[in-house]
C-alpha cells in the first residue's frame, strides 16, 4: 500500500523538474540577443566565418583583410570602467590569436603576409585564389571574417579652391575676433567663438597632440609646423609617417602633400597667424600629420596604420576627413578601440547631401560633422540621415536600434586655409568642418587634460546652438544637435569637473551624471545611446515570472501537504 507520504514525494518531484526544464530554457533565450551581433562582412559559411561578397571566387591574386577576435578591451563592461585602455593590450591580444594564422601563412604556397594589426585585430593577406581558396581561413577559431582592402576616396569637392591673395580674410574686430596677442582670426574660427576660449583660459592647445589623417602636408608653409620636422630632432619623425596601400611604413619618407587637401585641413586645426589673421583653432597644439592616402584615395589598410601610429605616438585627438558612402561596419572596431585608448575620432559625414552617410564618419562612436555657411544655415553638399541597426550588416550589441548623424556641425562653406605653395584657398565641405570641431576638441583637452573622449563628446554635442530662425524647422539630420560653441563646450566641461571633484570629496557619485553607455558612445549624449535590447530584457522578465511560478508550485507540492497533517 502506497502511503500518504510516498505519494506526497512523487507530487513534489514533478513541479521541481519542470522547473529545472522551465530555467534552463531562460538563458538560452537571454542569450540569443547577444549572439545575434556579431562581425559581419558577408553571409556566414557554415563554419561561421563572413566573406565578402566583392572578392572574386577564384582565378587572380587578391589582398584581402582577414579579421579575427576582437580585444576584450571593446566589451562593454571594460568601457564603462576603464577609458583609458593601455594599447599593449591590443598589441598582446592580436599576436596571441594571429599566430596561428602567420604561421599558416607561411607554410602555405599561394599566401603572403602584408601586414599586421592590433587597432582592430586583422592581417592583411596576398591569397593567390588559384592555390588558397577562402573558405581555408574557416580553420582557425579567432577568424571571423574576410574582406577586401577597400578603397577608401578623398570626400568629392562641392566646389574648386579659390585662391586668397594676400593675408586671409579677418573677421571684424568686435572684442570677440580679436585676440590677447592682437591678431584677428577667420570668420569661422570667430563664429564658435574660440578666440573667447584663447582668452579666458590662456590656452590655445598647448600639451595636446591632434593627429591628422589625410594627404599629406607641406611644412615649409609659413603657418604650419609639425611638432617633430627637424631630422635632428631624437624623436623625428614623431610628428609625420606615410603608409603604402598596404599600411607598411614607408621608411626615410619626409613630410610632403600629395595634394592640397591635407595642407588645407591641417591649417584649420593647428594653423598659425603669420599674415596677422589666425587660421587655426588650436595652434599651439602639436600637430601630427600621417599620410593615409593620394590626392584621390587611400585604402582600409593604411587607414589603420595611420591609427595604430597615431595611438602609438600618444595622439589625443584624430581627424580623418575621409570617407566611402555608406555604412562600413570594418571601421567599428578600430574606431572603438580608439576611443577606449583615450583618443577622440572626429570625422566628416560626407559630401553626397542630405540622406546620405559616409563610414568611418556615420560609426556611432566617431564624433561625426557637417557643415554650416557663413549666415548658420546647412551646406547643401552636407550629409546626414538617421541610422538603424538594420543599416549595418554588424554591430556591437550596446549599440542603440537608431541614431541620427551627423553629431554637430561646424563652418564648412568657403574656409580659408593653408594651401602646399605656401598661399591661402577658401575650400568647402565636410572635410573643412571637420578640423574646426577636431581643434575644438583639443582646446577643450588642455583646458581639461583628464577629460575622456566622452566627456568632450559630451560637451560638444550638448553646448550647441542652432540659428533663431531655422530653430522650429531645424531637422536634426541636417543639424545633428546644431553648431558647436567652443566657449559654452568649455565652461560646461570645467563646471562638470567641478562637479565631479566636489562629489568625490563628499564621498558621492563621480560619474558626473554620465551613464555607462556614454563611455563608449563617442560622439552621442547618453540619451541617443540608450538603444535597449529588447529580446534580451523579455527574455529577463519571462525567467523572473518563471522563478515565481516555480515558488508557487514547489511551496503547493511541499508546504499543502505538509499543512494537511
Amino acid at each position: 500500500m502506497t502511503s500518504r507520504r510516498g505519494r506526497a514525494g512523487r507530487s513534489e518531484i514533478v513541479p521541481i523538474v519542470v522547473c529545472l526544464l522551465l530555467l534552463s530554457a531562460g538563458p538560452i533565450a537571454a542569450g540569443a540577443s547577444a549572439m545575434a551581433a556579431g562581425h559581419s562582412d558577408g553571409p556566414p559559411t557554415d563554419d561561421g566565418i563572413r566573406i565578402d561578397d566583392d572578392l572574386p571566387a577564384n582565378g587572380t591574386t587578391v589582398e584581402v583583410i582577414v579579421r579575427l577576435e576582437d580585444a576584450p578591451a571593446t566589451d562593454t563592461a571594460v568601457a564603462a570602467d576603464e577609458t583609458d585602455v593601455d594599447i599593449d593590450r591590443l598589441e598582446e591580444h592580436a599576436e596571441a590569436t594571429q599566430d596561428p594564422l602567420l604561421e599558416y601563412a607561411a607554410d602555405t604556397p599561394g599566401i603572403t603576409v602584408a601586414e599586421e594589426f592590433w587597432v582592430t585585430n586583422a592581417v592583411l593577406l596576398e591569397v593567390n585564389l588559384e592555390r588558397v581558396d577562402l573558405e581555408t581561413f574557416e580553420r582557425f577559431e579567432a577568424v571571423e571574417a574576410v574582406h577586401e582592402n577597400f578603397e577608401v576616396p578623398v570626400p568629392d569637392r562641392p566646389a574648386e579652391p579659390t585662391a586668397v591673395n594676400g593675408t586671409p580674410t579677418a573677421s571684424a574686430a568686435d572684442g570677440t575676433a580679436q585676440t590677447t596677442q592682437g591678431s584677428s582670426v577667420t570668420p569661422a574660427i570667430a563664429a564658435i567663438d574660440v578666440p573667447s576660449v584663447w582668452n579666458e583660459y590662456e590656452t590655445r592647445g598647448e600639451g595636446v597632440r591632434v593627429a591628422v589623417l589625410d594627404t599629406g602636408i607641406e611644412p615649409s608653409h609659413p603657418d604650419l609646423e609639425l611638432y617633430t620636422d627637424d631630422p635632428s630632432d631624437p624623436t623625428y619623425p614623431g610628428g609625420w609617417a606615410e603608409f603604402n596601400d598596404t599600411g607598411h611604413r614607408v621608411p626615410d619618407s619626409t613630410p610632403h602633400d600629395t595634394g592640397v587637401h591635407g595642407t588645407h585641413v591641417s591649417g584649420t586645426v593647428a594653423g598659425g597667424a603669420a599674415t596677422g589673421t589666425a587660421i587655426g583653432v588650436a595652434p599651439e597644439a602639436d600637430l601630427m600629420h600621417g599620410l593615409v592616402m593620394d590626392e584621390t584615395n587611400g585604402t582600409f589598410a593604411q587607414i589603420l596604420a595611420g591609427m595604430e601610429w597615431a595611438l602609438a605616438e600618444d595622439a589625443d585627438v584624430i581627424n580623418m576627413s575621409l570617407g566611402t558612402t555608406g555604412t562600413y561596419p570594418q571601421f567599428i572596431e578600430p574606431i572603438r578601440n580608439a576611443n577606449l585608448s583615450g583618443t577622440i575620432v572626429v570625422g566628416a559625414i560626407g559630401n553626397e547631401g542630405p540622406e546620405t552617410s559616409g563610414s568611418p564618419g556615420n560609426v556611432y562612436e566617431t564624433l561625426s560633422v557637417g557643415a554650416v555657411a557663413a549666415d548658420g544655415t546647412v551646406a547643401p553638399f552636407s550629409g546626414g540621415e538617421r541610422l538603424n541597426r538594420t543599416d549595418w550588416a554588424a554591430t556591437p550589441s550596446d549599440w542603440p536600434d537608431a541614431y541620427t548623424v551627423p553629431d554637430v556641425v561646424a563652418p564648412g562653406v568657403d574656409i580659408a586655409s593653408s594651401m602646399p605653395d605656401g598661399g591661402y584657398a577658401r575650400m568647402p565641405g565636410t572635410s573643412m568642418a571637420a578640423p574646426h570641431v577636431a581643434g575644438t576638441a583639443a582646446l577643450l583637452r588642455s583646458v581639461e587634460p583628464d577629460a575622456t573622449p566622452a566627456d568632450l563628446s559630451s560637451v560638444l554635442t550638448e553646448t550647441t546652438q542652432v540659428p533663431a530662425d531655422d530653430r522650429e524647422s531645424a531637422v536634426e539630420t541636417r543639424y545633428g544637435t546644431g553648431i558647436i560653441d567652443a566657449d559654452a563646450a568649455a565652461a560646461e566641461l570645467l563646471e562638470r569637473t567641478s562637479e565631479v571633484e566636489s562629489s568625490m570629496e563628499s564621498g558621492g557619485d563621480t560619474t558626473g551624471g554620465q551613464s555607462d553607455e556614454s563611455a563608449v558612445a563617442g560622439g552621442h549624449t547618453a540619451g541617443d545611446a540608450a538603444g535597449v535590447d529588447w529580446p534580451g530584457q523579455l527574455a529577463t522578465i519571462g525567467l523572473a515570472i518563471v522563478l515565481g511560478l516555480c515558488v508557487v508550485t514547489v511551496l503547493s507540492g511541499f508546504g499543502v501537504g505538509r499543512l494537511e497533517r
